[in-house]
């Protein structure tokens, strides 16, 4: 679960609330069909939000890279769940890849692919496509987690 300030979360929330109001996402009938590996969706995860004394749980909408749609692409025998990699136009402390060609994507800012463990998701949470990130590039960040991973697994 994220854990941003209060700062943190409107400002990606706006970012978010930006593609509903600029209509740079698909119809809403793109929201009903399955997505699918290299694709960018809008999904409603969990956030948690600390302002000084204050801490909330939230669901917030954002775009999220698939980088498992049950085809067992990161999660081995897991065939009914779905694994994505957030996204995010903050580029700070965490390890980012920037999206080149981002409008191509669908996005309406530089963007960046937050390169962490795939978070799991439920297909109630994909709410609507946004586009097609690419099958090779996906591919490619999903070695370059897994490297990750394997550099920091006792031997």
């Amino acid at each position: 679960m994220e854990i941003l300030s209060k700062q943190q979360f409107i400002m990606e929330l706006d970012d978010v609330e930006a593609l509903f109001t600029e209509r740079i996402i698909a119809e809403e009938e793109e929201a009903y069909r399955k997505p699918h590996f290299g694709e960018i969706w809008i999904c409603e995860v969990p956030v948690l939000v600390v302002d000084q004394t204050e801490v909330t749980f939230v669901k917030m909408k954002r775009p999220i890279l698939v980088v498992d749609d049950g085809e067992q692409h990161f999660v081995k025998k897991d065939l009914k769940n779905y694994y994505g990699l957030k996204i995010t136009s903050q580029e700070d402390v965490y390890q980012r890849k920037k999206i080149i060609n981002y409008r191509a994507v669908g996005l309406h800012k530089p963007s960046f692919i937050r390169l962490e463990i795939p978070m799991k998701l439920e297909k109630a949470q994909f709410c609507y496509y946004v586009g097609m990130y690419g099958l090779e590039k996906t591919q490619k960040i999903l070695e370059e987690i897994r490297k990750r991973i394997r550099k920091q697994m006792p031997n």
